[in-house]
């Protein structure tokens, strides 16, 4: 689970949810922040994210936390294939855009699953690869934020969890127009209606929040009608080596 080491791209994605003419699309993230909250209560709180909202999860009671923006490449984490907790440690996990920026997002996933209590919640956000942000995401400049990101899918993301066997309890995305430009920026308010009405499943941000279900092994007691009988073989089946 090798996290990008370009500490630059992470401060980018930073500088990038600052600019004013993000404000609508960083607003879309931070209103949803309490929604997701709701869903997620615990003792012991992991958030994986830009520093940017890591304030969001600071009353929690235990807080660990990894900046991916504040990352460099002298950390262990950029190189190892763990997170640094034990099994079983945390009981809420957050994660924002930390699944996209890894390489191998499905090693971060099993990483999450290895670190999660039995009873754990665990909420990502990221960008939605089947939107008009992904759509669009070919054309941009890959060097410039987000566009290089990699952008997952709501059904990719959702299989990943499923298989290690958790369940989605809360599914919503968010900011249907990708802002390219001022001039979009100006506009988003007055196409509210369109955001309502493709946003919830077509929107630019996903925001998921998984609850792990381990089911207990119930010991089944064997009952034997007949004794169990080791019949010799037929001597004409034995084949004498000599």
């Amino acid at each position: 689970m090798k996290l990008n080491t370009n500490n630059y791209k992470y401060k980018e994605l930073t500088k990038w949810y600052r600019k004013p003419v993000n404000y609508h699309f960083k607003k879309n993230l931070n209103d949803h922040i309490p929604k997701i909250k709701k869903h997620i209560s615990g003792n012991h709180v992991l958030y994986i994210g830009l520093s940017e909202f890591k304030k969001k999860f600071e009353s929690s009671k235990h807080l660990s936390f990894i900046a991916i923006d504040e990352i460099t490449s002298s950390d262990n984490i950029t190189e190892s294939k763990r997170l640094p907790f034990e099994d079983n440690s945390h009981d809420v996990i957050v994660i924002i855009h930390a699944l996209d920026y890894t390489e191998n997002p499905y090693e971060l996933v099993r990483e999450i699953d290895r670190i999660a209590t039995n009873d754990a919640k665990v909420s990502l956000i990221g960008f939605n690869k089947f939107s008009l942000w992904g759509l669009v995401k070919p054309l941009m400049n890959k060097e410039a934020s987000p566009w290089f990101l990699n952008f997952h899918s709501l059904y990719n993301v959702k299989e990943w969890f499923k298989v290690l066997g958790y369940d989605s309890s809360y599914k919503d995305t968010s900011a249907f127009i990708p802002i390219t430009s001022k001039s979009i920026s100006r506009h988003i308010s007055k196409i509210s209606i369109l955001q309502k009405i493709f946003a919830s499943s077509f929107g630019g941000l996903y925001f998921l929040v998984f609850d792990k279900k381990m089911i207990p092994l119930t010991p089944i007691k064997l009952k034997f009608t007949d004794k169990y009988m080791i019949s010799s073989f037929p001597k004409s089946s034995l084949n004498r080596v000599k």
